[in-house]
């Protein structure tokens, strides 16, 4: 089943101009401009069309390493091969890492043989991660960072910019969903990435920080970590072993909540409550069908991309960059499924999710 819904995704063209200024912004489409122009969080950000004739002339090749190979990969992938192909630029390579540092090291020494101009990806073990990208730097390959940047590393020096959302506040609209699916009362569990990875750490403090402080009903009974999202079907069994009468569980992002999602389906727990963050076809389609999924926060796989492609090429231009493109999570339910797909993936929702918004009412 999990092959065959990924399967379904399609490729579409959503269409990024600078504004200099320093510190975090947020990147809106503008259709009436001459150029490529995205929608990311209330402001332009893009080439103007002679720019990208620029940009054209100078025969770039880029790269991406998705941090997983999951629904999140493949809208990354997507926004980055259709912003390369607006501006001009090859596509020369992509690969998936899986959150594992010695892939990631893979890829990275994959990418350098390839003589890429630029690479788009997310540090994982930030506090190891510069091992892996100074031979980046070193080659002459720019870099940007999506959620994530080696330690030690300065925007501008060794990097070109980090793309990222308000992780803390994605961790806290998914304390806010689960507490509202399970009735604001009762014991409720966490899984989270026990490794070192900014934006998984970020959100998953968030949550857990918010449910100990923000929801007095809520006693959050065990926090468990995982160090890949194969290990979450066998924690969380551990974990519902010891708390038969919790009622909900965070799990720290999608590709676990898979994992989860079929343990306690195969338990029979139909009224336990599950809240993730990042889109997957297969928890939205549980959701919509009102089973365990309870709730999605969602950000922007193919904007997160898109962004930080083009702010490869406009480093290329010589423009000067702010350290941080930063756009917001948004909470998913069926209701506005179809139109965060959208703006996650940059593509229209699969058949077999509208028609199951069909089947329910939802959509027309």
């Amino acid at each position: 089943m999990k092959r065959q819904l990924k399967k379904m995704m399609a490729v579409s063209l959503a269409v990024v101009m600078a504004i200099p200024m320093t510190g975090a912004y947020g990147v809106c489409a503008a259709d009436n401009k001459d150029g490529f122009y995205i929608e990311w969080a209330g402001q332009d950000f893009g080439l103007s069309g002679e720019e990208i004739q620029k940009i054209k002339d100078m025969n770039l090749r880029f790269a991406i390493e998705a941090p997983t190979e999951s629904d999140f990969g493949y809208g990354q992938i997507r926004g980055f091969k259709d912003t390369c192909e607006a501006l001009g630029i090859e596509a020369a390579g992509e690969a998936y890492c899986e959150l594992d540092p010695a892939k990631q090291q893979e890829n990275m020494e994959n990418f350098i043989s390839m003589d890429v101009d630029g690479i788009v990806c997310q540090a994982q073990e930030a506090q190891i991660a510069a091992q892996n990208f100074n031979p980046v730097v070193d080659a002459g390959i720019k870099l940007a960072f999506t959620g994530s940047v080696p330690e030690g590393y300065t925007a501008g020096k060794e990097y070109v910019t980090m793309v990222s959302d308000e992780f803390a506040e994605e961790g806290r609209l998914a304390a806010e969903m689960l507490s509202d699916a399970v009735g604001g009362e009762g014991e409720v569990l966490a899984i989270t990435i026990s490794s070192v990875n900014y934006v998984s750490n970020t959100r998953d403090g968030a949550f857990v920080e918010a449910i100990e402080n923000d929801y007095p009903g809520l006693t959050l009974a065990e926090e468990g970590g995982i160090e890949s999202a194969s290990d979450a079907g066998s924690v969380a069994s551990a974990m519902l072993t010891r708390h038969p009468d919790a009622k909900g569980m965070f799990v720290t992002f999608s590709t676990p909540a898979l994992e989860v999602l079929e343990l306690v389906k195969s338990l029979g727990k139909e009224d336990f409550k599950i809240v993730t963050i990042d889109l997957d076809s297969i928890c939205c389609l549980d959701m919509i069908n009102e089973g365990n999924i309870a709730g999605i926060v969602c950000d922007s796989a193919y904007y997160y991309a898109s962004a930080a492609t083009i702010a490869l090429a406009k480093s290329y231009l010589g423009e000067e960059l702010p350290a941080e493109l930063a756009g917001p999570g948004k909470k998913v339910t069926p209701e506005n499924l179809e139109e965060m797909w959208k703006w996650s993936f940059g593509e229209e929702l699969p058949d077999v999710l509208g028609d199951a918004l069909t089947e329910k009412g939802i959509k027309q």
